[in-house]
């Protein structure tokens, strides 16, 4: 303010788009001579912006409008007049359109006017089918282009005209644009592309066909398209669908146990948590109580539960419910997320499973679309405690405990055609171990063997041969402890009331370790999603406490990082990811 009042008695003329300021000296130092002047060229302010700025200060009065408010706006962050800034933020808020908002976004950006980029972002977000249509988003630099057509919170209901639009900005100046087409492509969407589009128009596009970068991205694209069931296999950041898909990949919790002072209660309530808005949804609820050491897998979209059947004290319990919804009284009050919801989407199949120490050999699907579960064809041996993956578009079971002793017997689940096929036995039969996919093999790592005891052996399956080899190593000595695959490398966590990350690397066939997690944890699930792997749950010890936080691991950095909570603290739950349609709100 006192500088500007100093300016006030200065002498303000123009030279081109700087002004000169002639301020006397005794405005400096409080002299009272005058006679020398100091003069101060203030670099791209207009000398009648600043007579405006002069004029606020001494009147409070100022008129605004759309040809001045930008460099207004300019000229009081300059001087760092916060109030003027304000107003002039206030005028262009109320002024942004679909031909000016990105324009506004990168000044504001420039001039880190926080209030007003984060006004204009969200706005050029949510019209962007409008913003599309305007020739301003044609001229905008490529960084601030792809920072914005790579944003989640996009709105558009096809991803086709995001393409398009990337194809426009490039053409708007060919020559020295098309260099970036493959970095252009990259984020765009292209697995939400219709396949026909995919054919007809992508392929067909000169600018695509002539670079190989674009042409391997369009190719990742009509694979996810054709390899539903290895979908999974395929996470990128192009397989993320937008918020205003109403789809988000998420990680669903089915089931598990919880510690209720020094004892355990089966959980029914089935949840999903999307990471976009870091928010919970309730799913249909489990259509059995009690039962526990089944195992769940998602193929494709689809959740599948192997193990659980109705006993009669739980017949009876259904039925009541049965009843009451039938009455229209809903269910008891069984605690948070019981109630079902109608949502639309994917299945869910848990297999296996115990009751009242009987073993079971019982399949229940999970239809995201309908939200309800329903029996689907019984495995060939019954057994709990087992390992249940997804291997081209087929569901193997191996291994478990059995009504005899550990079951060294493996089968597969046809999805098409509800069928149940036996392959080749485990050549060590094992419960409690770790499994998962990893280079066109099953891993099978430690577990328990006949004895009870660590079993000390890395089993490994080629389907294409029907084959299994293995090792015996005292380095794999892991139990109830879940497996995952991530950038090649199969990673073991926790187990045995264990902090520890054991890392596989199958080329190499080595074992090391891991950074730790932040909690020890024994009978928890784990995912991997969009290139991090997620542990949720899990018991610290055997009198507890159950565990109600996940932790995600970062490999770029190496590290575990713990995140919110769960809806309730579990165990020995199923853990898997798919894509789902959340309703707003």
């Amino acid at each position: 303010m006192v500088a500007l009042q100093a300016l006030s008695r200065s002498a303000v003329t123009r030279e081109g788009k700087d002004t000169l300021v002639s301020v006397p000296r005794s405005v400096q130092d409080g002299s009272q001579c005058g006679r020398e002047k100091l003069e101060l060229v203030l670099s791209n302010l207009q000398a009648d912006v600043l007579e405006l700025l002069l004029e606020f200060v001494y009147t409070g009065s100022l008129v605004i409008d759309s040809a001045n408010a930008k460099t207004l706006l300019e000229a009081a962050s300059k001087f760092q007049f916060h109030t003027f800034c304000k107003v002039c933020v206030s005028f262009l808020e109320k002024q942004l359109t679909a031909s000016n908002c990105l324009g506004v976004l990168a000044m504001a950006e420039a001039m880190r006017c926080s209030e007003l980029y984060h006004m204009a972002k969200a706005f050029a977000l949510q019209i962007f089918p409008e913003v599309a249509a305007q020739e301003e988003i044609l001229s905008i630099s490529k960084d601030d282009f792809i920072a914005y057509i790579s944003n989640d919170s996009l709105n558009t209901k096809a991803e086709e005209l995001v393409y398009e639009t990337v194809i426009k900005w490039i053409k708007k100046d060919p020559v020295s644009r098309a260099q970036y087409a493959s970095e252009l492509l990259a984020v765009v969407r292209l697995p939400f592309i219709h396949p026909s589009y995919l054919l007809n128009v992508v392929d067909n596009e000169e600018l695509i066909k002539s670079s190989e970068a674009c042409r391997d991205l369009v190719n990742e694209a009509k694979r996810y398209h054709m390899l539903p069931h290895a979908r999974q296999e395929m996470q990128t950041p192009r397989t993320r669908p937008r918020l205003s898909a109403g789809v988000a990949e998420v990680i669903v919790l089915v089931g598990g146990r919880q510690m209720v002072g020094m004892t355990q209660r089966s959980l029914v309530a089935v949840t999903c948590w999307n990471p976009q808005n870091n928010k919970w949804y309730p799913l249909a609820s489990l259509p059995f109580y009690d039962r526990e050491f089944f195992s769940v897998v998602s193929a494709g979209d689809n959740i599948y539960l192997s193990g659980p059947r109705k006993a009669k004290a739980q017949k009876s319990l259904l039925c009541r419910w049965s009843l009451l919804l039938t009455l229209g009284l809903g269910l008891p009050s069984l605690g948070p997320f019981l109630t079902p919801c109608l949502l639309s989407g994917p299945l869910i199949l848990p297999t296996g499973g115990m009751e009242s120490g009987v073993t079971l050999a019982d399949v229940w699907c999970y239809m995201s679309l309908l939200d309800n579960w329903n029996l689907v064809s019984r495995m060939t041996v019954p057994r709990c405690r087992h390992n249940s993956l997804v291997y081209d578009g087929k569901i193997y079971t191996l291994g478990g405990l059995g009504v005899a002793g550990n079951v060294d017997h493996v089968e597969r689940y046809d999805t098409i055609t509800n069928q149940w096929e036996a392959v080749a036995p485990l050549p060590k039969a094992v419960h409690s171990a770790a499994a998962t996919v990893c280079g066109g093999k099953i891993y099978v790592f430690g577990g328990v063997n006949e004895a009870g005891r660590a079993a000390g052996v890395l089993q490994s399956y080629v389907p294409q041969t029907n084959t299994w080899s293995f090792i015996e190593s005292p380095m794999i000595d892991n139990k109830y402890a879940p497996a995952v695959t991530l950038n090649g490398f199969v990673f073991i966590l926790g187990g045995a009331y264990a902090r520890a990350t054991t890392i596989y690397d199958p080329d190499k066939g080595n074992i090391k370790a891991g950074p730790n997690m932040n909690h020890s944890r024994q009978f928890c699930s784990a995912v991997v999603l969009d290139g991090k792997i997620y542990a949720t749950g899990g018991i610290v010890s055997s009198e507890g406490p159950a565990l109600g936080n996940m932790e995600a691991y970062e490999p770029a950095t190496n590290t575990w990082t713990l995140l919110p909570h769960m809806p309730c603290p579990v165990f020995r739950h199923g853990c898997v990811v798919i894509k789902k349609y959340i309703q707003s709100g």
